[in-house]
């Protein structure tokens, strides 16, 4: 019965922990709905491997006793049975649950809030790049430990792509806390040639705006406009070239940024808080 008990709950374990890491964070599936998917698979690998822990057992040396059918039909018996049993399933549960020690109890969770997250974010930078008239936009997020910030969406990017803090213009709105508005990107010393290189865009002006939590007031992230347009041209079913406005961004919108940014960190708190 340590066996049945080891087999069944480390299957469930582990089947509906990788359900609720992949449909559950796609489809939106609560965790016990993926818990009762994954004893599905415990049943199931019960009845199917059963026989391969009887006979493992035996291997050990391990046979049951040999008692009559008479003895088995007693009173004291049947109790002993019975109370092997639960003490047998309990200790086997006990130790397929000892997998638990050993994974990342919180990865579901980061996956669903990651994917809202991402939902949200890009529903407002798409508007936000009609909002502020950009060529395009990204959303930066801030990682100490290596000292880069990487994209969690950028328009017109489908991969994500880390830069260094202390070598871009991203970065230094971090540093600083503060709107950046840069109406021609070469000309400053933060520039990040290579950067710009790797990715192949042509950024002329540049937009940033700190997004803060709003508990700690640290900066977690920057939301980056690049190349202002001229107002009425490129826009949203044209295919004509998109023509960009020399003059870069305007005070105006430094507040809209600013704006949106607030509101990325909003939803950010929410999702935090369910």
């Amino acid at each position: 019965m340590i066996g049945f008990g080891i087999m069944d709950n480390f299957i469930m374990i582990q089947a509906g922990d990788a359900i609720d890491n992949t449909f559950g964070a796609t489809l939106g599936i609560a965790t016990l709905t993926a818990a009762a998917f994954g004893q599905v698979f415990s049943d199931v690998s019960g009845v199917l491997f059963g026989g391969v822990v009887e006979r493992s057992v035996s291997r050990l040396g391990i046979h049951p006793p040999n008692i009559t059918s008479a003895q088995r039909r007693m009173a004291v018996c049947k109790n002993v049975i019975i109370g092997g049993s639960v003490v047998g399933v309990t200790i086997g549960c006990l130790l397929g649950a000892s997998c638990l020690l050993f994974m990342d109890l919180n990865k579901s969770d980061r996956i669903k809030k990651a994917k809202e997250l991402e939902t949200i974010l890009q529903t407002v930078m798409e508007h936000g790049d009609d909002l502020i008239q950009a060529e395009r936009c990204s959303v930066f997020w801030v990682d100490k430990k290596k000292n880069e910030m990487w994209s969690r969406y950028a328009s017109g990017v489908k991969t994500t792509f880390q830069i260094p803090i202390d070598k871009s213009l991203v970065g230094l709105c971090y540093k600083n806390g503060a709107v950046l508005n840069v109406q021609d990107v070469k000309a400053h010393p933060t520039f990040n040639k290579a950067a710009a290189k790797n990715t192949g865009f042509q950024c002329r002006s540049i937009l940033c705006a700190p997004v803060f939590d709003r508990e700690t007031k640290e900066c977690v992230a920057v939301v980056e406009f690049l190349n202002k347009k001229v107002e009425g041209e490129g826009g949203e079913g044209k295919k004509a070239e998109v023509a960009l406005d020399d003059k870069g961004f305007t005070q105006n919108d430094e507040k809209l940024a600013t704006m949106l940014a607030h509101h990325v960190a909003i939803f950010m708190q929410r999702i935090d808080d369910d």
